[in-house]
């Protein structure tokens, strides 16, 4: 494992005596809400979801809800979703369309803007109703790359401050051209830092999954760390892992890729390690033919898995044709309680490119999905909501990687 120290410039940190208490303790819990998630920039939803003036989604985050729209002026907004009469829920759908917000106790009336314009008997209103006071309370907003960010905070730095050299590093990935194609959130019995602290080293892999020794190599990754709490690995893939045995004959993930790009897989015969290279350079040769360009990237992110961890809670897991992300947030009351949620995003061929082209394969990309070709033969999928026990049954799943088997459970357990 390498680790690489991008632009830091912050002092080394104290470390604290390690407690249990940060996973189980209520007051910890308040310190955390009042102290970070109420201060720092949070990875809200997708712009997609906003199309149109009107389109909004309700982002529950803790305690808090904030309803966020694309305004009639065209502007990404979020508002605590709380009318400013007697504090009822404003809106209750997840996500939809509304030309104005209306509140089903009172019938107290906001435009996309925020501003309150009905209220019924206004007139009956002793001292009036100091409209102007009471619009909806705006939370700070942002955009980048397709992601929609907020802050509760009174004053955040600016979010491209906050995402410091990542702006840069993920520009060639171009996630707003990506594609929700799923959408799923598990209730887990752990704390959301948990979460975290699974996604934030490879050392458990090759015991936890070994499955994955057929496609990514991570006893080589290369660890990043970035101002502001950000953190990343480099895990070279298209490749096995050389902690195993190497095979004679290229895995089934090889396999499937190298022929994705038009290579016979029996050419590779007693020189599985020479994959990786070739679908480096095979991926420059065909990829404007396959509707993709790859100009901007480096060969390393041609054929490996970059994982970057944004602090506090959004794991981004992606290769030029995928992301996940990957995002646990804490339950407003129990701090042994958390939810899950994975966006799985899929680059698409470019139609000014070639609008004939086949998906290439790659580990973000569901097998049931391989023979779409174009975004827009995907609708906006509804998300799926389920107990951490449908993965361990089997009833559900959010990919091998990532699904936790009864093996596993029992290992976590313990």
């Amino acid at each position: 494992m390498t680790i690489k120290i991008v632009n830091h410039t912050d002092k080394p940190a104290v470390i604290e005596n390690y407690s249990t208490d940060r996973y189980v303790d209520r007051d910890y819990m308040e310190r955390e809400w009042a102290g970070m998630w109420r201060q720092t920039w949070l990875l809200a939803g997708l712009e997609s979801d906003l199309k149109k003036p009107g389109d909004y989604f309700v982002f529950d985050m803790g305690r808090e809800q904030i309803l966020i729209t694309r305004t009639k002026t065209g502007a990404v907004q979020g508002y605590y979703n709380v009318c400013q009469h007697r504090g009822n829920r404003l809106v209750n759908d997840e996500r939809g369309h509304a030309d104005s917000f209306r509140c089903a106790y009172h019938a107290w009336t906001y435009d996309t803007e925020g501003v309150l314009k009905v209220v019924p008997y206004e007139e009956r209103f002793a001292k009036g109703v100091p409209c102007a006071d009471r619009s909806l309370r705006k939370v700070h907003t942002d955009l980048w790359d397709g992601f929609v960010f907020v802050s509760m905070a009174e004053n955040p730095q600016p979010l491209l401050s906050f995402l410091g050299p990542l702006v840069e590093l993920l520009a060639p990935y171009r996630f707003h051209k990506m594609v929700l194609v799923e959408d799923q959130t598990a209730r887990l019995q752990c704390n959301w830092k948990a979460v975290i602290d699974n996604f934030s080293e490879l050392y458990h892999v090759d015991f936890l999954h070994p499955q994955h020794k057929r496609m990514v190599d991570c006893c080589n990754d290369t660890v990043h760390l970035f101002p502001h709490g950000h953190t990343g690995l480099a895990v070279p893939g298209a490749t096995i892992n050389p902690r195993f045995p190497v095979p004679q004959e290229p895995t089934d993930i090889q396999s499937a890729q190298l022929q994705s790009l038009g290579l016979d897989p029996a050419d590779f015969a007693g020189r599985v390690l020479d994959v990786r290279e070739a679908v480096q350079k095979r991926k420059r040769e065909v990829g404007r033919n396959m509707g993709l360009d790859y100009a901007s990237f480096s060969d390393d992110q041609l054929s490996d898995v970059w994982q970057y961890n944004l602090f506090p809670n959004v794991i981004f897991s992606f290769t030029p044709e995928h992301c996940w992300v990957m995002r646990p947030r804490p339950h407003p009351t129990d701090p042994e309680r958390c939810y899950f949620d994975k966006l799985s995003l899929l680059l698409f061929a470019d139609p000014d490119i070639n609008p004939d082209a086949a998906p290439i394969v790659g580990p973000g990309r569901p097998e049931k999905q391989s023979g779409t070709r174009l975004a827009e033969d995907y609708a906006r999928p509804a998300r799926d909501v389920f107990d951490h026990h449908a993965i361990i049954s089997g009833e559900k799943t959010m990919t091998d990687t990532i699904g936790v088997t009864r093996f596993q459970y029992r290992v976590a357990q313990r």
